[in-house]
């Protein structure tokens, strides 16, 4: 006595996602393959030669084996697209220019609103500009 679920055979082609006519095409092929069924009712319910069934039921298996090759385990490594690495370099220059217009409306402010700051400095660097080159 055996335990546990029945192998659902080919009707578990009807539960994976995909078009009606790509599932109609994985239960014959498993069909096929488990006996059910001959390769001459598969084609003729699937309206298809048996050169066309025989190279559709042998590229589904090439697949199935790529698939199940084992891989590296954990996370694939993320490629980081060109364009996102493009977007996040400009969002940076972005802010960077954002802060320099920022720093310039600052120093426009002061100088409107305390000129005579600006003057000093001026008038300073005149005194030791003329300081130096005359005795």
């Amino acid at each position: 006595m055996t335990r546990g679920r029945k192998p659902g055979g080919p009707a578990l082609a009807d539960k994976v996602d995909g078009s009606e006519s790509a599932r109609l095409r994985l239960r014959v092929i498993l069909e096929t393959m488990s006996g059910d069924l001959s390769v001459e009712d598969a084609c003729k319910r699937l309206a298809i030669s048996e050169a066309m069934f025989y190279k559709l039921r042998s590229q589904f298996l090439q697949d199935a084996v790529g698939l199940l090759e084992p891989r590296k385990p954990g996370r694939k490594k993320q490629e980081p697209d060109p364009a996102e690495a493009q977007v996040r370099e400009l969002e940076a220059k972005v802010k960077e220019l954002t802060l320099e217009v920022d720093i310039a409306r600052v120093r426009t402010e002061i100088a409107v609103t305390m000129p005579h700051l600006l003057k000093k400095d001026v008038a300073k660097a005149k005194k030791n500009y003329r300081g130096k080159n005359h005795p």
